[in-house]
């Protein structure tokens, strides 16, 4: 049996999301987007059109639709009218090649939570 090393459980939820490298935060514009493949409370892997080099800091904003942000917790309300969003920091941690022709799975640990919007 193999032991889960993993602090959070992951949730297998698809959704896009915007993105780009975290070089300069006064100038930053999510221009990438990106499809979330799974989400956990300490990263998430996603779908590129590149490969990340490990340790590359990404900058992104996550849309939950039919959830709610109240402080460290989320919280379903079954409403996908409600959108909250959160613009987090993020470290690569692994990219690897997918089947398809340019495109590569990326994960990606948390660092920092800049913002929420409800």
């Amino acid at each position: 049996m193999i032991t889960e090393r993993r602090r959070y459980n992951r949730i297998d939820k698809e959704f896009t999301f915007s993105y780009t490298v975290l070089d300069d935060l006064a100038r930053a514009t999510l221009e990438q987007q990106g499809l979330v493949l799974d989400i956990s409370g300490g990263g998430v892997r996603f779908l590129s059109s590149r490969r990340w080099m490990k340790n590359d800091q990404l900058l992104m904003k996550l849309d939950f639709a039919g959830w709610r942000i109240e402080g460290g917790a989320c919280m379903r309300i079954g409403n996908n009218g409600h959108c909250s969003s959160m613009l987090v920091i993020g470290s690569v941690m692994w990219s690897a090649e997918t089947a398809q022709e340019e495109q590569f799975e990326v994960g990606v640990r948390f660092t920092a939570r800049m913002h929420t919007e409800q």
